[in-house]
């Protein structure tokens, strides 16, 4: 049954007729399809276009190209390649999770996991993750890139992490790391830290949490409720878990460690 309306077709269906949808590329399908004009004279074949790619994809059962041409989930165009020495992204100040300050709060006595979540910047493979000590002592950060529960948006599985040596003061870059931590560009995954002993309180420069936003709903309706800018994760103190589990979890007036991610 030919489309509502339509004149009879002189183009798509003609070129295409001899192959099947089975056996039908992509690349055969835009030889054809890529020299129609977008133009109102040209409707007809828009449809056809539209028609035949759908079903070409149906019966081949690759969807690529179509549901992931408009980018990726959150569709977030943060600058990911300047030249010079410019490749360390500080995600606890990016969109639309960060922090909007430069205020150095410093984190101490985290005996207990604090998370918060970010956008990845880019596409690749984690080469090295850094800290800033502000008051050193001898204990260990461990710093993990935790997977994010698309059905409640909050942490899920440990995919790496890396330990940082807080004996020493200033700008600490840790290039081993525990696992391969590929990102996706456009994704929202969770940093989670925690030290791993609790007898030295080293202290670590942080976001300021005033410009922070709010990661869940509050107890009630007070006046000024906490500002609730990282999740505290209870039942595992002085390590960081392979898993999540999200009731676990309580909003919490923290300060977001600033960490810098490079690929």
């Amino acid at each position: 049954m030919p489309l509502p309306d339509a004149t009879p077709d002189k183009r798509i269906y003609q070129l295409l007729k001899t192959t099947d949808l089975e056996n039908l590329t992509f690349s055969d399908f835009q030889g054809v399809a890529e020299k129609i004009y977008a133009e109102q004279g040209a409707e007809d074949e828009l449809r056809r276009i539209v028609l035949v790619n759908l079903a070409r994809l149906a019966v081949k059962g690759e969807w690529s190209g179509l549901t992931d041409a408009g980018g990726g989930e959150y569709n977030v165009e943060l600058i990911k390649d300047i030249s010079g020495s410019y490749l360390r992204h500080t995600i606890s100040n990016y969109p639309p999770w960060g922090s909007n300050s430069n205020s150095n709060n410093q984190i101490d006595s985290i005996n207990t996991p604090e998370f918060y979540p970010f956008i990845s910047p880019t596409t690749g493979d984690l080469t090295e993750m850094g800290i800033y000590v502000n008051s050193a002592a001898a204990n260990t950060l461990r710093v993990g890139i935790y997977n994010n529960d698309g059905d409640d948006g909050t942490p899920t599985s440990l995919i790496g992490y890396a330990d940082f040596d807080t004996s020493g003061g200033t700008a600490t870059y840790q290039t081993s790391l525990s696992d391969t931590i590929s990102l996706t560009r456009g994704t929202q995954y969770w940093c989670g830290w925690v030290r791993t002993d609790s007898t030295t309180s080293p202290g670590v420069r942080g976001a300021g949490n005033s410009a922070s936003y709010f990661l869940g709903p509050s107890a009630n309706a007070a006046n000024a409720p906490n500002q609730q800018s990282t999740l505290v994760l209870s039942g595992s103190n002085n390590a960081l878990p392979s898993s999540v589990t999200a009731t676990n979890l309580t909003p919490t007036y923290g300060v977001k460690l600033r960490l810098t991610l490079k690929f």
